[in-house]
């Protein structure tokens, strides 16, 4: 028979901020969906001038990492809230928990190799819950301290990958010193053998059997290409011949445009996740667990105390935005003198950065929401965060089929501003699709098919009453 699964108690102002994020992601996975590549991202970067700059740099500074950031934030709160289960045997509510995120991370793969999203982070996240499980338990104080660790580790990361930079060009500048010894050993042989009236044929064999010695090893010639392969990377091509092949593949069938994102794919479920996503999700989830604990989303702050997060956290956050997109400018122009003139990289302070601004974000919602100022908007980003799930799948195949070669074929072909026109229209398509499938249904498709796989039993999706027409 049908029966209900039991869930987790709703709080409203978590659907909320969930549909924000949701509907806010797409404002930065757009780029990768669209086309808009990092060699046109650094043309609009050295150029700082235009509309598409200014839309650019907002776009940086307001929103990159910052909506995936609540996202992670309202993902950690719905760990304990699902941990949490009344009326259910603890040991049950693991077992469901963990079958739960796996079942996520099956999703994650389907989104990545069928649907062919290579920026996906329904895997990742599948994993972190499971890495965060033991998290559960430690107070909401010490779930703040693991939160700020996490995120100077993260800071920690980005040095390091300065560092190794750093280190890349002493290696280089040293290599250079050697070829300079090379070419002027060379030079004051010829001339040695010149004045002393050698013949021709002599000096050519002496030459050659000499320049055996005067090249590079395979390490000084390995380290050299990757001096000049960092440097390469960071330049402006105006040929376009990455773009163009980007484009002519993205434009392809399935199994052409399968095979060209598998490598970037596998990547972003491995190395970054275990490199950096680690950091990354963590420090967030872990925050949002520590501010369920204190009353974050319960409204138990006072509206001053709301308003101080806010602006602290917004004004703080786009400083650091600012500093960092600045920085990055002066490291697009000349990289040498960039490392030679800072200790610390642009990216240094980003983890920071999206905290500030992602709490900002959140208690400016809270307050508004406290002050009742989001009513009927405040209801329709509610529904939308309910089908996160579903409505996540649904980004990826109305862009995929809209910008890939199997589908409209669209990629590359449209400017940063019409990229944001098709945001726009995505989001509108998704509020109200939301609002009128929960007005007959309780769940969203994807999130009804999650829970009968996660308990392994059949329940009516359909609302027993219907609503008036």
């Amino acid at each position: 028979m049908s029966q209900p699964v039991p869930t987790h108690p709703r709080i409203f102002s978590i659907d909320v901020l969930r549909g924000i994020a949701l509907l806010g992601i797409l404002i930065i996975s757009i780029w990768e969906f669209g086309g808009f590549s990092v060699n046109e991202q650094t043309r609009l970067r050295l150029l700082q001038k235009g509309a598409d700059y200014n839309l650019f740099s907002a776009i940086i500074i307001l929103f990159e990492g910052k909506m995936r950031a609540i996202f992670s934030m309202v993902f950690g709160a719905g760990i304990i809230l699902y941990l949490s289960k009344p009326q259910q045997p603890l040991i049950q509510t693991h077992e469901l928990y963990i079958r739960r995120q796996m079942w996520l991370m099956a999703f994650g793969l389907v989104n990545v190799f069928i649907l062919l999203w290579p920026g996906d982070i329904l895997f990742q996240y599948g994993v972190m819950g499971i890495l965060l499980f033991p998290f559960a338990r430690m107070s909401k104080k010490g779930l703040l301290i693991a939160a700020l660790i996490a995120t100077l580790i993260y800071c920690g990361k980005n040095y390091w990958y300065y560092a190794d930079d750093k280190k890349a060009y002493r290696k280089f500048k040293a290599i250079t010193l050697v070829e300079e010894k090379f070419k002027k050993d060379s030079t004051e042989r010829h001339h040695k053998d010149s004045l002393a009236g050698m013949p021709k044929d002599s000096i050519h064999v002496r030459d050659s059997i000499a320049k055996k010695n005067d090249t590079l090893t395979a390490f000084q010639k390995r380290d050299k290409n990757n001096w000049e392969g960092i440097l390469k990377g960071l330049k402006y091509d105006s040929t376009r011949a990455a773009e163009k092949a980007e484009n002519k593949a993205m434009r392809s069938g399935y199994g052409k445009i399968w095979n060209h994102v598998l490598q970037r794919s596998q990547n972003k479920e491995s190395r970054w996740l275990y490199q950096v996503g680690i950091w990354d999700i963590s420090s967030m989830m872990l925050l949002g667990m520590a501010l369920l604990g204190f009353g974050f989303f319960n409204h138990r702050f006072t509206k001053g105390t709301y308003l101080l997060l806010a602006v602290t956290g917004i004004v703080a956050g786009a400083m650091l935005g600012w500093l960092r997109l600045e920085y990055t400018h002066t490291r697009l122009i000349d990289y040498v003198k960039y490392i030679n003139g800072h200790a610390i990289p642009p990216n240094l302070f980003f983890p920071v950065e999206r905290l500030l601004l992602a709490t900002g974000y959140a208690s400016l919602v809270m307050l508004l929401l406290q002050l009742n100022r989001m009513t009927w908007l405040g209801r329709a980003l509610s529904a939308t965060g309910q089908m996160a799930f579903t409505n996540y799948f649904m980004q990826t195949i109305i862009c995929t089929l809209f910008f890939y070669g199997y589908g409209f074929g669209y990629f590359g072909r449209l400017s940063l501003t019409k990229l944001y026109f098709v945001v726009a229209e995505i989001g509108l398509i998704q509020i109200v699709f939301s609002v009128i499938w929960l007005r007959y249904y309780k769940h969203g498709p994807v999130e009804w098919l999650w829970r009968r796989l996660v308990n392994r039993k059949h329940f009516s999706n359909k609302k027993t009453e219907q609503p008036a027409l």
